[in-house]
């Protein structure tokens, strides 16, 4: 009866060793690829500095009624900096307005959401590389919602236009549309 049992020892001897084992690798493995994430200062420090970038330059495309909330940015552990801005590129057309004609308020608009588009496009290709706080596979992506005030005249104007570059390659900037 002993030798039956004497197997069984080196059995549960055997698979708590291959347990230490796995658990040993996995705390290795976080050690080894882990990474630190950057200081608080320095990630609000370049949110700070994009965020007025932004602003800036959204500010100068679209004077005094058009921004309707200024760039609020923040970071995402993982992706990098996200910042949110939303603007309107006509004012709505009321009855106390003068009457505007309906080409004249697309192509106004179309050429301020190209302006704003190619302004923001050069700020993420200018900051991105000097920004500290982040890894280079983070990104920097502006998402700027648009109200459309007169969507009788601008029939195709997107509601979102997203552009977004990572840091490794900042000169690839993509520009997404969303209507």
């Amino acid at each position: 009866m002993d030798q039956q049992f004497n197997c069984w020892l080196n059995v549960r001897n055997s698979g708590s060793n291959m347990r230490n084992v796995i658990v040993l690798m996995l705390l290795i493995s976080g050690v080894l690829y882990g990474q630190n994430p950057p200081p608080a200062d320095k990630i609000k420090a370049d949110v700070v500095n994009v965020q007025n970038a932004v602003n800036d330059v959204v500010g100068l495309s679209i004077p005094g009624w058009g921004i309707l909330q200024g760039a609020k940015g923040a970071y995402l552990d993982g992706y990098g900096i996200v910042l949110n801005v939303e603007v309107a590129f006509e004012p709505p057309i009321t009855p106390f307005t003068p009457r505007r004609n309906p080409e004249e308020v697309l192509k106004t608009s179309t050429q301020k959401r190209a302006e704003v588009q190619e302004k923001l496009t050069n700020v993420v290709k200018q900051k991105l590389p000097s920004l500290a706080s982040l890894a280079p596979g983070d990104s920097v992506a502006v998402i700027l919602n648009v109200l459309i005030t007169n969507p009788a005249y601008t029939p195709d104007m997107p509601t979102q236009i997203i552009i977004s570059a990572k840091k490794q390659d900042a000169t690839h900037v993509a520009v997404r549309e969303y209507k």
